[in-house]
C-alpha cells in the first residue's frame, strides 16, 4: 500500500527491475505480489530460520558503557539463543556489464519526469567517494544541475543527483521534474550537457573544496547522537565496512579533480545508463482542478484527491457499497468541517457503483 499509493510506487519497482538485469537487487524488498499465494507456510519458517538467526545479524552497543560489564548481559540474554542450523547462501549472481542503453516510458499522475541510472559502484569500491562528490557538485541549490536547469535553461522544476553503493554493486542516480510547457527530451538533455562538461573541464578548485566542505560538516552532524552513530555503524557494516565512520573524511580529501574526470568518463556512459520518462497521464496529477474539489477546505483536499483516484480505480462493486455504507455511517461523528469532503466521496463513490452496476468500466 506505501508503494502503490504514491504516484510513482509501482513504476518504481518496476524501473528498478529493468535497470538491475540479473543481480537479486531487481527483487523489491517485500516481493512481489504474486510470491505470496504461493509460499507454503514450511518454506516461510525455513527462510526465517536462515536469515533471521544470530549467525546473520549485527548488533551494535553505543554509549558511555563498561564494556567488561555489557558482556555479561548481552551473554545472558542473546548468547542463549541457538545458531541457525543452515548458514545464509552465498550471493553468486553478480551483475554483468551494461552493453546498451535502457529506456523505459510510462504514465502516471504526476509531473513530467526524467530519471536517469547508471551503475555505480559498490560501498567498498575505490570510486565510492569520487563518484559521491561528483553528485555533490551537481546537486542541492548551489549545485549544477539547479543552476543550469531551474535557473539557467529553466527546463526543471527540480533536479536531484546521489549516489547509492550498495554491498555488491551501485547506481549513479539523476532525476529532474520537468517544468510546465517544457519537453523531458530537453530536459534529458540537458542533464547530459551538464554532465559532459565535467568530464571535459575540470572542477575549479574552489568549488571542489566547496562540496568535501559540506560533506564534512553533515559526516560531523551525523556523530551528534548515540542514535545516528548507532544507525551508521549498522549500515556500513551491512554494507561491507563499519570503520568507513572513520575514514569517511580521509577519504573524502584524498578526491582530485582528475578523479571527478575519471570516474564520470568510466562510469556514466550512454551504454551503462537507464533511463525513464515518465510522462503525466491524461486526468492525473495537473489536470484540470475538479472544481467540487477545489471548493473544499484546503486541509480536506488533498485527502479527497487519494479517495477519488481510489474511487476511479476500483473495478468491485460490492467493496464500493460496503464502502459507501461504512462512510454514511461515520459520517454523523464526523467534525462538521469534513462533512462536505465526505458527501463528495461518498457522491463520487455513488457515481462509480452506478457505472459498474451499468457494464461501464
Amino acid at each position: 500500500m506505501r508503494t502503490e499509493s504514491t504516484p510513482l510506487g509501482k513504476f518504481d519497482e518496476a524501473f528498478n527491475a529493468v535497470f538491475w538485469e540479473a543481480s537479486p537487487y531487481g527483487w523489491p524488498t517485500i516481493g512481489w505480489a504474486s510470491d505470496i499465494p504461493s509460499y507454503t507456510k514450511a518454506q516461510a519458517d525455513e527462510y526465517f530460520a536462515t536469515y533471521y538467526a544470530p549467525n546473520n545479524l549485527t548488533g551494535v552497543l553505543v554509549g558511555d558503557f563498561k564494556v567488561a560489564e555489557a558482556k555479561p548481559v548481552l551473554e545472558r540474554y542473546f548468547g542463549r539463543i541457538p545458531r541457525g542450523k543452515t548458514a545464509p547462501p552465498p550471493v553468486v549472481t553478480i551483475e554483468p556489464k551494461q552493453i546498451a542503453e535502457k529506456r523505459f516510458n510510462a504514465e502516471a499522475e504526476t509531473s513530467p519526469t526524467v530519471r536517469v541510472w547508471w551503475k555505480g559502484v559498490s560501498f567498498v569500491h575505490k570510486d565510492r567517494s569520487a563518484l559521491d562528490l561528483f553528485t555533490d557538485v551537481l546537486s542541492g541549490r548551489t549545485g549544477r544541475l539547479y543552476k543550469g536547469l531551474v535557473l539557467g535553461r529553466q527546463v526543471a522544476n527540480e533536479v536531484s543527483a546521489s549516489i547509492d553503493p550498495k554491498k555488491y554493486a551501485g547506481t549513479v542516480q539523476m532525476e529532474a521534474v520537468v517544468k510546465d510547457g517544457k519537453d523531458p527530451a530537453a530536459v534529458e538533455q540537458a542533464l547530459y550537457e551538464e554532465i559532459e562538461r565535467l568530464k571535459n573541464e575540470p572542477v575549479p578548485t574552489e568549488e571542489l573544496q566547496k562540496v568535501k566542505n559540506q560533506a564534512k560538516a553533515n559526516a560531523y552532524r551525523r556523530l551528534s547522537s548515540p542514535l545516528f552513530i548507532m544507525y551508521q555503524l549498522m549500515s556500513f557494516d551491512g554494507l561491507g565496512d563499519w570503520k568507513y565512520i572513520n575514514t569517511y573524511a580521509d577519504e573524502i580529501d584524498a578526491v582530485t579533480t582528475d578523479d571527478l574526470q575519471r570516474v564520470a568518463k568510466e562510469h556514466l556512459t550512454k551504454e551503462n545508463r537507464t533511463v525513464g520518462i515518465f510522462l503525466r497521464k491524461e486526468g492525473g496529477a495537473g489536470a484540470p482542478e475538479d472544481p467540487e474539489v477545489a471548493a473544499l477546505p484546503a486541509p480536506a483536499q488533498a485527502m479527497v484527491k487519494q479517495s477519488l483516484q481510489r474511487i476511479v480505480a476500483e473495478t468491485d462493486a460490492a467493496k464500493l457499497r460496503e464502502g459507501i455504507a461504512r462512510m454514511q455511517e461515520g459520517a454523523s461523528q464526523a467534525p462538521p468541517e469534513m462533512k462536505p469532503a465526505i458527501d463528495l466521496i461518498v457522491k463520487r463513490a455513488q457515481e462509480r457503483l452506478a457505472a459498474l452496476e451499468s457494464g461501464k468500466k
